[in-house]
């Protein structure tokens, strides 16, 4: 597996860092709208699957990492980086099950190209190697245009397991938890949303909806440009004639043609106490349900409404271990609106 994933970075869906920062993102502290849509603001025209994973979650947070803690400070928010031992134990763990499988090996760019040419080797080796028989592989980038959304996202499978007599295809999401408990209605309806995108976009590159045109339109990307020799060294020797990135888009969209669509979906839970998973859970997909949250969620990110939060008392829980607790005007504009409504009932 080649390591340069700054092009379509993604991580495991709990926790995502940005070093994006921004100086008007929040027209409450600046007094002026944003001049650009998140969607380029902090991801330059694509969005990562785990965006809409944590979005779910909570808007308002999304948008607080969006602008990360240095952009926080620069817009007068009195608060802190805490680094958070469970999210640094569990990149260890994801990092550790993609070693069981495969070496990475830096590899060095010159272009948003070259790049992106990486993304399809790891794409590629990962298909090649399913249908040649093996049985798991690990981090598999996808990416594509979800049916209706009009935005092009980009995602990092944690596993495809692969039955080499049937070549049914399981797609897994690892989760890791501090302790051995399942999470709740809340957080499992996230991870329900990422792993049926990441389906969603994995089968529509297997049906062969995403076309090298639109790779070329969201990305903005010259398909003629000559990839470096630097990325060239990795192609299998069959593939090293492809010299320029479109004979490689051509030749990568066409070998993805050749599995078959994932069968189930599996969100495996992992403790971080016992350093052992305690539950398999399958999610079935609801393409009508995806797409429905998908048309909710797009609009904060094309700048159509701005970041809401916690709505329902039911989850306000959620509130207490988010790190932004302190300074969230949506959590205080709520705490407001009850004092204010408790005043009038009790002068009624």
């Amino acid at each position: 597996m080649l390591s340069d994933r700054e092009f379509l970075d993604d991580s495991e869906g709990d926790e995502f860092l940005s070093s994006v920062v921004s100086d008007d993102c929040l027209g409450s502290r600046t007094g002026r709208a944003a001049e650009e849509p998140p969607i380029f603001k902090y991801r330059a025209g694509r969005i990562n699957v785990s965006d809409f994973s944590t979005q779910l979650y909570c808007e308002q947070k999304l948008q607080y990492e969006l602008i990360g803690i240095p952009g926080l400070k620069e817009l007068g928010y009195d608060i802190e980086e805490v680094e958070i031992k469970e999210v640094t134990v569990g990149s260890s763990i994801h990092l550790a099950r993609e070693l069981e499988v495969h070496d990475i090996t830096p590899v060095v760019t010159a272009s948003r190209e070259d790049r992106f040419a990486v993304i399809l080797l790891n794409l590629l080796h990962s298909v090649q190697a399913l249908l040649c028989g093996v049985r798991v592989v690990r981090e598999v980038p996808v990416f594509g245009v979800p049916v209706g959304a009009g935005v092009f996202v980009s995602g990092i499978i944690d596993e495809l397991r692969c039955d080499p007599h049937t070549l049914q295809i399981e797609l897994v999401e690892l989760k890791t938890r501090k302790t051995a408990r399942v999470p709740g209605p809340s957080l499992k309806e996230s991870h329900s949303l990422q792993v049926m995108m990441y389906k969603h976009l994995l089968d529509n590159l297997i049906q062969g909806h995403l076309q090298k045109s639109d790779i070329q339109t969201y990305l903005m990307l010259d398909l003629q440009k000559k990839i470096s020799q630097s990325v060239l060294q990795f192609m299998p020797s069959n593939e090293k004639t492809m010299l320029c990135l479109d004979e490689f888009v051509s030749h990568v969209l066409s070998t993805v043609q050749a599995l078959t669509m994932p069968s189930s979906l599996l969100l495996e839970y992992y403790s971080q106490d016992t350093n052992k998973s305690f539950s398999l859970q399958e999610v079935v997909y609801d393409e009508s349900w995806l797409l429905l949250k998908l048309q909710n969620l797009i609009p904060f990110w094309l700048g159509q409404r701005t970041a809401e939060g916690v709505k329902d008392i039911e989850e306000a829980w959620k509130c207490r271990t988010c790190p932004y607790t302190e300074v969230c005007e949506w959590r205080l504009s709520m705490v407001d609106k009850c004092i204010a409504q408790n005043s009038r009932n009790f002068k009624n």
